[in-house]
């Protein structure tokens, strides 16, 4: 209860960051910075804009199938959602799988997501995504049909705790169960070598401990597990991120006033050192762009982005990324110049070629 209180107080003091956003950013030190834009509206939601956004912030070329059912969020947490909803916190697209306490189901569910032609595909790279504590496998069903349009095969889990690494092994081991499945439409069509560890929030903070796990211990799962990358989105504070042994792109929201960017930079982004690492603070985003329709996810086309970049090496989406030039150091999606919260890469990273 004492959890449930506390996401009902974040969520609300994320609303109060939209509504006055413009106080914000007027009573705070970065907005003394050169090259600082004001913020003019006073929406609770902003459309996603940039480069990566215009290129890559839309459905790709595949239909998407999913085993989730979604619907209308019930019980306890629909009760929330709808509160959130209300107050504009949300938006109204929101949907829910059954699992408590959103539904009558088990705490613990899995679903995947993936091209609906995929018996006619090759191998794709797997997103192993985890959503925020106390969310829903639904909350998020945009963002990952998005990237499944975009050639991935996407398993979400969740316990609605989602912030230690076990939703993530138990989406590896679903992945691997489903690519061995005769019975599965997924047989033989997920490539385990090319997995891409995903979280938002409580499962953002889980993305780098499961990004820490040693190679040998992650094919204790699959022999073939390999992962290629790591994508934390506002991730949570119970994880560090020294030991992440995956290229990681962490994305941070300067609206988000529930896992701040400033904790984010001091405690994570600036420790990872044995891999390639981005980070990146999105201009306008809250806590809760991840679960907005996709016109509204500032996040929606950089992840994609970025998954295209990790999972298949993609020559374009290499461009925001790797170079002198990297595209994502001038995204106006993003924080740049001077601003503490800019845009920056390690030195591995800087030196990719």
């Amino acid at each position: 209860m004492k959890k449930l209180i506390f996401s009902v107080l974040a969520a609300s003091l994320s609303l109060v960051s939209c509504q006055n956003s413009d106080d914000l950013l007027e009573n705070s030190p970065e907005n003394n910075l050169a090259g600082e834009n004001q913020m003019t509206s006073k929406s609770n939601f902003f459309p996603a804009t940039g480069q990566a956004n215009e290129q890559y912030g839309s459905m790709g070329p595949y239909a998407v199938s999913t085993d989730a059912v979604l619907g209308d969020c019930g019980n306890l947490g629909g009760i929330i959602v709808d509160v959130l909803q209300s107050i504009n916190v949300l938006d109204h697209t929101i949907q829910c799988t059954n699992n408590f306490p959103f539904g009558n189901g088990s705490p613990i569910m899995t679903s995947v997501y993936y091209p609906s032609n995929i018996a006619n595909m090759d191998k794709l790279p797997v997103v192993n995504f985890v959503g925020g504590i106390l969310s829903n496998e639904g909350n998020y069903a945009q963002m990952l049909k998005l990237w499944a349009s975009h050639g991935f095969v996407v398993v979400v889990s969740s316990d609605f705790i989602n912030t230690l690494p076990e939703m993530h092994i138990l989406g590896a081991l679903k992945a691997s169960k489903l690519n061995k499945d005769t019975q599965s439409p997924l047989y033989g069509k997920i490539d385990m070598s090319r997995m891409i560890i995903a979280g938002h929030s409580a499962g953002g903070g889980a993305s780098l401990l499961t990004s820490s796990i040693p190679d040998t211990a992650l094919k204790l799962i699959d022999p073939a597990l390999k992962v290629v990358g790591s994508l934390p989105i506002e991730p949570g504070p119970a994880a560090v991120s020294f030991t992440v042994k995956a290229p990681t792109l962490i994305l941070t929201g300067r609206l988000d006033i529930v896992v701040m960017p400033w904790y984010t930079k001091l405690h994570q982004s600036h420790l990872l050192n044995q891999s390639p690492a981005w980070a990146a603070t999105a201009t306008t985003a809250t806590h809760f762009s991840p679960t907005m329709e996709i016109s509204k996810n500032e996040f929606a086309g950089i992840s994609v982005a970025w998954l295209k970049y990790t999972g298949y090496n993609d020559a374009d989406a290499r461009t925001y990324f790797v170079g002198p030039n990297y595209k994502l150091k001038s995204d106006s999606q993003f924080l740049q110049g001077i601003h503490p919260y800019r845009v920056v890469r390690n030195q591995i990273a800087d030196n990719l070629q």
